[in-house]
């Protein structure tokens, strides 16, 4: 009974990681399409929370190499490399807008950021259960 019970919840944990990892893409495909196709508003974002200055095409070309890497994480391929990237760009993300959380009900969508930082530590810590991945070579019997 207690194998049933193991195989279950491990089916239940992959399930549930699969869907974090999909949600999570979700918002970071947005802000990709973001600098793709409207980098006049990553511009923006780039001077304001992180102070940089870049062009439209500079914000093109940040939004294309990130869907490139988003296809990637969406595969759940490079685990190790790709969820702890994404945790670090989501961390710097929720910590470069620090200041608005100190006018709270003026910027209460910021803290969205906060449950999504703790779902991209949770699809990181427990990235090996994570197991509905695209395979880069197929199982054989003898595998």
């Amino acid at each position: 009974m207690k194998d049933v019970e193991t195989s279950t919840l491990n089916c239940k944990l992959a399930w549930g990681l699969l869907v974090l990892r999909l949600t999570i893409a979700i918002v970071f495909i947005m802000w990709a399409l973001d600098k793709v196709f409207v980098p006049e508003h990553a511009m923006k974002v780039f001077s304001g929370f992180y102070g940089l200055s870049i062009s439209n095409g500079v914000s093109v070309a940040i939004g294309m190499a990130q869907l490139v890497f988003l296809a990637v994480f969406v595969a759940g391929l490079w685990k190790s490399v790709t969820y702890l990237a994404i945790l670090i760009l989501h961390a710097g993300s929720t910590f470069s807008a620090f200041a608005k959380y100190f006018d709270p009900f003026n910027n209460l969508l910021f803290f969205a950021a906060w449950p999504m930082l703790g779902a991209c530590f949770v699809l990181y810590l427990l990235r090996d259960y994570d197991v509905h991945v695209l395979r880069m070579k197929p199982k054989t019997a003898l595998t």
